[in-house]
């Protein structure tokens, strides 16, 4: 694979983040166009993307909230907080041709490193069980089965706690 691009999506690009993640998740667990518009106007600073040779391979993005842990709400209704002092990730999408070769551990670290310079104390998910180790090699922990039954799918917690003692925050 040629050189990968890490940089923010475009607001000419969002159509096309969008068909990706549509292709990486479930119809039922896929965000839609307002979602991601709103992703995109609220917190474009954390709306990134993989390209190759013109070519986007990749996406992440998500929502700041003062949660703990995710839920259906976070999902569907866009429930953040401005304020909010962790973030919680909403899409890492991959293009199917592209996985495997280290582009979503690059979309990851590169949004962790953005969370962590905005002085968030955590960064949340939730995630299928297949990518739970892929989670836990970038540092996240497992915070068990989550409530949330978004799209249909038994998701799992995952956090990483940032700049802070996480036994503070219990």
């Amino acid at each position: 694979m040629s050189h990968i691009e890490l940089r923010l999506i475009e607001e000419n690009e969002l159509e096309e983040a969008l068909r990706l993640e549509q292709r990486c998740y479930t119809p039922e667990a896929a965000a839609t166009g307002e979602g991601f518009r709103y992703r995109f106007d609220q917190y474009k600073d954390y709306f990134w993307s993989a390209w190759s040779g013109g070519k986007l391979l990749g996406i992440t993005n998500g929502i700041r909230t003062k949660a703990w842990s995710c839920g259906d709400e976070m999902k569907g209704s866009q429930q953040d907080e401005e304020e909010g002092n962790n973030f919680c990730i909403l899409t890492v999408a991959v293009a199917e041709e592209a996985r495997r070769q280290g582009i979503g551990a690059m979309l990851l670290n590169r949004l962790l490193a953005v969370c962590d310079a905005m002085g968030h104390d955590a960064v949340l998910l939730m995630c299928e069980q297949h990518l739970v180790s892929f989670y836990e090699q970038a540092g996240f922990t497992y915070a068990g089965l989550a409530a949330s039954s978004h799209g249909g799918i038994e998701w799992h917690e995952m956090r990483r706690t940032l700049h802070i003692m996480e036994h503070l925050t219990k």
